[in-house]
């Protein structure tokens, strides 16, 4: 049973190395690695945001509170479009730099 918590610590220990080097990498001024991230999440996260405003459940009920219920799709909607711009210009910034 030692044996498995050994191996779990060690894999806890070297996944924060790694973590924190990612952390180090992106926040470089000229990181290569930032602009391909933010593109990769930028649009995945668009994706979430337009999921959340199709889906059915929200934070703000529209049944209970009305029209004040459509803050958080409003809010969903603001978000996903500043992340696909985000994740645009960075895929145009490293088409140019290419």
């Amino acid at each position: 049973m030692e044996g498995i918590f050994g191996v779990i610590k060690l894999l806890m220990l070297c996944g924060s190395v790694l973590l924190l080097t990612l952390m180090v990498l992106l926040s470089l001024p000229q990181s290569k690695m930032r602009d391909v991230l933010v593109r990769i999440f930028g649009w995945i996260f668009a994706l979430f945001c337009a999921g959340y405003v199709v889906m059915p459940l929200d934070v703000l009920p529209e049944a209970f509170l009305g029209p004040l219920g459509l803050v958080d799709d409003a809010g969903a909607v603001v978000a996903g479009v500043m992340s696909a711009s985000a994740a645009w210009k960075a895929g145009r910034k490293q088409q140019v730099s290419a």
